[in-house]
């Protein structure tokens, strides 16, 4: 027997959750075909069978959450069938608990049949806020009902109803003593994170987000002594470079030019310059990362995300560009892979999208730095010449762990960042110094 287990799908995530299996037991399986959908706090990926053979036993059901390396499933790769193992007898928290829950809450056969298509998840977050998932409007593929949709219904049931049957003459329902009925619009639950409802007092839920990011937050505090770092670049060139460059840009490359790509070239150029930042810390020495690979912190609606941008030493800045805008989209849609979300010892984020001019950033667990660019302000400046100008500057603040690099390292490199954000000249061109 082989078995398949719960990968690992992104830094700092410790758990996922099967949301549905898409083969069953005795199913043949080819290699590298979908087998089980994974929901974790950062995206929904499919997982793909690393044999050939037949599912001969799943192992752990849908709706269940367990540990990363916990064996989701058993194949039989001599190519003989395999019987399906007796189904456990259904119930609301079972793998198939659709026709139960549907049952037990008095929602008609046709509706019941329905939710046979809703995931555990989406079912248990039914469960929570008392929602008939029958009345709430789908957004996923085929029309499924997503964990956004019903958050959004909770938050607003008019906005994010599902359209009546044609014939039925129900203008708007909800659920209640199981029984749809024609009611008056429910009213708009007050707006808090991902759409939970704040108590009476105020108070408002954590979100499953919410709480994995306070867990990692707290274990970055608690075992990473970080260190921190500031230095100040004149961008002048650049953000004239840009200026006079980004509506061509978007024309011909078919994404925004923001500072991120220049940034991330030059943090990849300091990377060069100074392997020795490259590295992550273990009690038993520090281990050399191959390839520069950069996280790069995305805010979705979920929280905050950070794909890895891989190889980015063989990207121009239009190559970094268009790969962080892909990334970026995938992020905020939750369609991220597993290779897409590990694999990185520095994360690259722009805080100065926000208006900020200096961030003192929490190291990621299982990284070794995380660098900003801040807002780009004018200011006036004496130049070399001893002249009074008004320049383009910047500050670039790092954050690092103090087991894994010292200060003097990292103050190299960050003067060779600086050097390469400041190299760029107005009348340059985009990909002047890529390769």
């Amino acid at each position: 027997m082989q078995q398949l287990v719960m990968p690992n799908v992104g830094e700092g995530v410790a758990e996922g959750t099967v949301t549905q299996w898409l083969k069953h037991e005795g199913d043949t399986v080819a290699a590298d075909e979908p087998v089980v959908e994974i929901e974790t706090d950062k995206a929904v990926v499919e997982i793909p069978s690393p044999y050939s053979g037949t599912l001969a036993r799943i192992l752990v059901q849908e709706g269940e959450t367990v540990p990363i390396g916990t064996t989701l499933a058993e194949f039989e790769t001599e190519g003989a069938a395999v019987a399906p193992r007796e189904s456990p007898a259904p119930s609301v928290t079972a793998a198939a608990p659709a026709g139960a829950l549907a049952a037990a809450r008095g929602v008609p056969i046709g509706a019941a049949r329905r939710t046979r298509r809703y995931s555990p998840v989406v079912l248990k977050l039914a469960e929570e806020h008392d929602v008939d998932l029958s009345l709430v409007r789908g957004t996923g593929v085929e029309g499924r009902v997503t964990r956004q949709d019903v958050l959004a219904y909770v938050e607003n049931p008019v906005l994010h109803a599902a359209p009546p049957p044609e014939g039925s003459g129900v203008v708007g329902a909800t659920k209640r003593d199981g029984a749809a009925a024609q009611t008056k619009p429910a009213p708009q639950a007050t707006k808090t994170e991902a759409g939970a409802p704040a108590s009476q007092d105020g108070l408002i839920p954590l979100s499953a987000t919410r709480r994995t990011i306070a867990a990692r937050m707290l274990e970055s505090q608690r075992t990473i002594p970080a260190a921190w770092m500031v230095v100040e670049a004149d961008v002048t060139g650049l953000a004239s470079l840009r200026s006079r460059l980004k509506e061509e840009f978007r024309r011909a490359e078919g994404v925004d030019l923001t500072y991120l790509p220049f940034f991330l070239r030059a943090v990849v150029a300091g990377v060069k310059e100074h392997p020795e930042i490259n590295v992550l810390f273990a009690e038993e020495g520090l281990r050399p990362q191959q390839g520069i690979h950069l996280g790069i912190a995305v805010a979705t609606e979920a929280g905050l995300v950070v794909p890895v941008l891989r190889d980015a030493g063989d990207l121009s800045i239009t190559g970094l560009a268009k790969e962080a805008a892909r990334l970026g989209e995938r992020a905020r849609s939750r369609k991220l892979t597993v290779d897409e979300m590990r694999g990185c010892a520095i994360t690259v984020d722009n805080t100065g999208s926000f208006g900020s001019i200096m961030s003192q950033p929490i190291v990621p667990p299982g990284q070794t730095a995380i660098i900003t660019l801040e807002a780009i302000r004018r200011e006036v400046r004496v130049t070399d010449e001893d002249a009074i100008a008004i320049r383009s500057v910047v500050n670039v603040c790092i954050s690092f762990d103090h087991r894994a690099l010292d200060g003097e390292e990292v103050g190299r490199f960050m003067q060779a960042v600086r050097g390469h954000l400041e190299s760029i000249t107005a009348d340059g061109s985009i990909d002047d110094g890529a390769g």
